[in-house]
């Protein structure tokens, strides 16, 4: 076969598999601008799962038929990541992690209607339809959601009394707001008292009642039966689940054991940076340096707006800098939004939402402003400079501007390839030492107390899920780190409920480190590193094998 006929052979099953995509997953489509599936949402049943099977394992054969030696790197890259996200998705089906997943207070049915509202445009009368329709959807979903729980509990396959005890919380947060601070108004904030009155009736007689009624099944059938212990491997074949999602994270089989040892190490030579620059700002521990740094009140912001703020300067230096250190931009810097009340407090400090393709919804850099008092300023920076510039938003918004790559590639691999994205993000806070945008001491304190953090995530995923570890010591491990004492136990109920994800920052890291070091050859020059940041943004999101033989340190 032609080179020519081999890309169209290739271009053919990534399009096929994104088409497919969109129609089990019609959040991704939100997401990214594509309105067609607006009006629904994921079927959870029994044919919804069959659905799944039949497209993913079509598209995995269509993959593997295709001779791969002779193929472009661009083209074998789109299917390693077919590859990847056909993999994951049938492991995940497999093992029928979904009875996990239907009760979890960050990634599950629970928190759609947030997702929804954040993601989706209700600015004409069309879109107007299909969000009102998709309101409308929500009982059928979460009753499916609720059978999916029910079929866990049956099977013993059920989350930590922890996850299931925050999510019935979250429910109960949403439901208490009155009808007209529902979350879902926020895509019709601007729209007339008409387009309002429709989707509050939605609401009324549609979202809360089925919230209602799932929130009552999660407390009166799950919360019984939710396990006292945290780890995922507790569960019956648990080993095989926790294997998965390691897998279907980082993809890299990665041994829990050698994993722990690794965040071991890592911890300890972090802490010995943090040490250094504590003694630097004239304290004998880090401890001691940032009890002192509170207590003058230099260290805590008294609102919202101010920590909001803090962020927008620092969104705008890093972007104004970043010509500095890459050829490649974005087109539009992102903005600043503060986490939604209704969701802050399961929520993590920071996130990052890409824009969608024809710019109508911008990258968002979201911060939390929950419990003020104990969040600490310094840590700031670092969060920043992973979320936007030149993190998260460097790397996701390049690449879906990548207008001649197939759009599974611009927009959906970020689903084969956790670990990079995440370690890209962990790369940009270390960067950011290098682009000069540490302010002071405080705040480069604060970026070792988040790489300390991305190192005890090693050790305490695994400690959870496969060393037996308890809630309590991984939480006083992160605040050993330097972590608040609620942004530890908001992190550490997040390690429980996702296991393998907080694996992906500093596996990820590694090898971007590694990747670095091979390009440069250990040149800091400034044209050696644009050309290794544009290098790397260029690849866009791969799965860390292909990430590897690009780089040749496989």
């Amino acid at each position: 076969m032609t080179e020519d006929g081999a890309k169209v052979q290739v271009a053919a099953v990534a399009d096929r598999l994104w088409d497919d995509m969109l129609e089990l997953w019609p959040l991704i489509g939100t997401s990214v601008g594509d309105d067609r599936a607006d009006d629904r949402l994921d079927d959870l049943g029994e044919d919804g799962r069959a659905d799944q099977e039949r497209r993913l394992r079509h598209a995995a054969d269509a993959a593997a038929a295709i001779e791969r030696t002779s193929l472009a790197d661009d083209d074998r890259a789109m299917l390693d990541i077919v590859d990847a996200i056909t993999g994951r998705g049938l492991a995940q089906l497999h093992h029928r992690l979904d009875r996990l997943q239907a009760a979890n207070h960050l990634a599950g049915p629970a928190t759609t209607l947030g997702d929804v509202a954040s993601l989706q445009l209700a600015d004409t009368s069309e879109r107007l339809d299909r969000y009102v329709g998709r309101l409308r959807s929500f009982p059928t979903y979460l009753e499916q959601a609720a059978q999916v729980v029910r079929e866990g509990v049956d099977t013993g396959v059920v989350p930590p009394r922890v996850v299931a005890e925050r999510t019935v919380a979250a429910l109960d947060r949403l439901l208490a707001l009155d009808v007209h601070e529902s979350p879902a108004l926020i895509p019709v904030a601007d729209g007339s008292d008409a387009d309002r009155d429709r989707v509050i009736a939605a609401v009324r007689e549609a979202v809360n009642p089925a919230h209602e009624s799932f929130a009552a099944m999660l407390r009166d059938e799950l919360l019984p039966h939710a396990t006292e212990t945290i780890g995922i491997t507790a569960l019956p074949g648990g080993d095989a689940l926790y294997a998965t999602e390691i897998f279907g994270w980082t993809s890299l089989p990665l041994d829990p054991l050698e994993t722990h040892e690794l965040g071991l190490e890592r911890f300890a030579a972090i802490q010995q940076e943090r040490h250094e620059v504590a003694a630097s700002l004239g304290y004998s521990t880090p401890a001691e340096g940032i009890a002192a740094h509170t207590a003058s009140g230099a260290n805590t912001a008294t609102t919202p707006e101010q920590l909001v703020a803090m962020a927008e300067d620092q969104v705008r230096r890093s972007w104004e800098v970043a010509p500095s250190f890459f050829g490649m931009l974005p087109s539009a810097n992102c903005q600043v939004r503060r986490v939604e009340e209704f969701r802050e407090a399961d929520s993590p400090f920071a996130f990052y939402l890409p824009p969608t393709e024809d710019g109508s919804r911008p990258g968002t850099y979201y911060i939390n402003a929950y419990d003020l008092p104990d969040r600490a300023l310094h840590h700031v920076a670092s969060v920043t400079y992973h979320e936007s510039n030149p993190g998260h938003h460097f790397q996701i918004a390049i690449e879906q501007e990548m207008a001649g790559r197939p759009p599974l590639r611009r927009f959906g691999a970020g689903m084969a390839s956790g670990a990079f994205v995440e370690g890209w993000g962990l790369y940009a806070e270390r960067l950011a030492d290098e682009m000069d945008l540490y302010l002071d001491g405080w705040e480069r304190l604060g970026l070792l107390d988040n790489q300390a953090h991305r190192a005890a995530r090693l050790v305490t995923d695994t400690g959870i899920h496969a060393l037996g570890w308890s809630r309590e010591r991984s939480i006083t491990l992160l605040e050993d780190g330097g972590q608040t004492h609620t942004d530890a136990v908001i992190e550490i109920d997040r390690y429980i409920a996702l296991p393998g994800q907080a694996l992906c920052y500093m596996i990820g890291l590694i090898e971007i480190e590694r990747a670095r070091e091979a390009s440069t050859t250990g040149a800091h020059d400034a044209a050696s590193l644009r050309a290794f940041h544009d290098r790397v943004l260029s690849l866009g999101q791969l799965p860390l094998p292909s990430f590897r033989r690009v780089f040749g340190t496989g």
